[in-house]
Formats: C-alpha cells, structure tokens, sequence
C-alpha cells in the first residue's frame, strides 16, 4: 500500500487515501480495470479508526503520490 492525494471532480480539497498499489503505474492499472478504487482513509476518524473507502474512477480527476 501507498499513500495518494487524490481529486475528485466537484471537490475543493484533495482526500489523503492508502490505496493498494506501490507505483502510479500500478494504480493506473488498477483504476484502468475497476470501476472503484478500494483503500482507506490516511487519517484517523474520532475514534482512532482509519475507514475503508470505495471511490468511483469516474470522479478521479488527477492523483498524485502523496509519500
């Protein structure tokens, strides 16, 4: 896993995620195939809990390693 700052379409701000892919390249393929990216969130929630998220590929505007 490896950390990307991703933006959305329609966001003003970027999300911090943990997706599974070690390169852009990786990820590019990974994003090619699925119609959303599985990860988790960088930063812990309230409760010390970093939640899995599912974000469409349809709203990636641009991702950028975030490490």
């Amino acid at each position: 896993m490896a950390r990307y700052r991703l933006f959305l379409i329609g966001s003003n701000s970027p999300l911090e995620v943990d997706l599974p892919a070690r390169s852009v390249a990786e990820l590019n393929e990974i994003a090619s195939r699925a119609r959303f990216l599985e990860g988790h969130m960088a930063e812990a929630d309230s409760s010390g809990v970093c939640p899995g998220v599912l974000i469409p590929t349809c709203r990636v505007q641009m991702i950028i390693e975030a490490d």
